[in-house]
């Protein structure tokens, strides 16, 4: 049996990457001031309490958690609230990334609901809320908001100055929503918000090197309610601090073929053949900024299951035993066994192209 490397140069990984923490508002955050459970982690309340974080699996869209912001107050006709978060990694400049989101409202104002992204920290922000222009209106999602009041996904397609730090969610109609609510014993204008993601829409662009550092220095904010309205009275009156966060990191694609690299029938060992192309390929890569290595082994359909895994896992190993040894670099191997066919297994030549190891290289820049 003769095997057919074929080595690809793709993208680690496949999916992309949520540049938001705690996109669920799952985790909850321990206020310096009582020690209790009183907010999201990583999101934070323009105002100094975070009175509308709630726990109530019934009405969370996903989960047990959801936010809720204040569009409109009975007596307050501009009285509004937003909760931002930092992003994990800057964004690139002219590079497309997906928001996207589930909302509801018991009221007709979520096409002047928005996001809203600067390069400060929007705690501070000086501006009278309904003058600032948001990011995006929600009115603009590629999934069509209705008048519902059940829970609707929001699809944002938005390209990026090379500023973005922080992310902030909420209302930003120029107009005061103010009046009846049509809900007895309740002033206040309510839009609920849950599953809230940013994601580059490049699926080789993947986060920045130092992203668990940032989440751990976005979780350790911890003032809520006096502490925070202290900050907040502090960092209004200077000039407001621009953010450059480290930006995420794109990874590059190249493909290379080699062909004829034999093992023995039903055998892992690698012939010399074999060895000679994979030490050439070794030399080449260590002149990349690799970011890491994976091997898939692959088998026709002949056999059973069993036997197909453990046979291509095993091939797959060698492989990537050999790489490890020689590029001193992380590599991982897998064993798919017929699960993934290029060709027909019906056919002499479809097995033998079926009969396959994948290495897969990401290069970073």
């Amino acid at each position: 049996m003769r095997l057919l490397l074929i080595v690809f140069i793709l993208p680690f990984f496949a999916a992309s990457q949520n540049l938001l923490v705690n996109e669920g508002f799952e985790e909850e955050n321990i206020c310096s001031e009582y020690q209790v459970n009183c907010a999201p982690e990583g999101w934070i309340y323009t105002v100094p309490s975070f009175t509308y974080y709630f726990k109530d699996k019934s009405n969370a869209y996903e989960g047990t958690h959801y936010v809720a912001l204040i569009a409109g107050y009975s007596n307050k006709p501009f009285y509004r609230t937003f909760v931002r978060s930092r992003l994990l990694c800057g964004l690139q400049k002219g590079k497309s990334y997906r928001f996207q989101c589930y909302v509801k409202s018991r009221h007709t104002i979520l096409d002047s609901v928005g996001i809203y992204f600067s390069s400060y920290d929007f705690l501070f922000e000086k501006q009278v809320y309904q003058k600032i222009i948001p990011s995006v209106y929600f009115k603009n999602s590629l999934q069509k908001i209705v008048l519902d009041t059940n829970w609707q996904r929001v699809i944002i397609n938005y390209t990026a100055n090379g500023t973005e730090a922080f992310i902030t969610l909420g209302n930003f109609s120029k107009r005061g929503i103010a009046g009846f609510t049509g809900i007895e014993r309740e002033n206040n204008f309510f839009v609920l918000f849950d599953n809230v993601s940013l994601t580059p829409t490049d699926r080789n662009e993947i986060l920045c090197k130092d992203w668990q550092e940032r989440k751990e220095g976005i979780y350790m904010q911890d003032e809520r309610h006096e502490f925070l309205a202290k900050v907040i009275q502090l960092n209004r009156s200077k000039q407001p601090v621009a953010i450059k966060p480290t930006i995420t990191k794109t990874l590059h694609i190249d493909t290379l073929t080699v062909p004829d690299v034999l093992f023995a029938s039903n055998s892992f060992v690698l012939n010399r053949q074999a060895i000679k192309l994979l030490d050439s390929f070794t030399k080449k890569i260590n002149n990349y900024k690799v970011d890491s290595i994976i091997v898939n082994g692959h088998t026709d359909g002949t056999g059973n299951d069993d036997f197909n895994t453990g046979l291509s896992w095993r091939r797959a190993n060698s492989v990537a035993a050999f790489l490890q040894q020689s590029s001193k670099m992380n590599v991982i191997s897998r064993g798919l066994g017929s699960e993934y066919p290029v060709a027909d297994n019906r056919t002499k030549d479809g097995k033998q192209r079926n009969r396959r190891v994948e290495i897969f290289i990401y290069i970073r820049d």
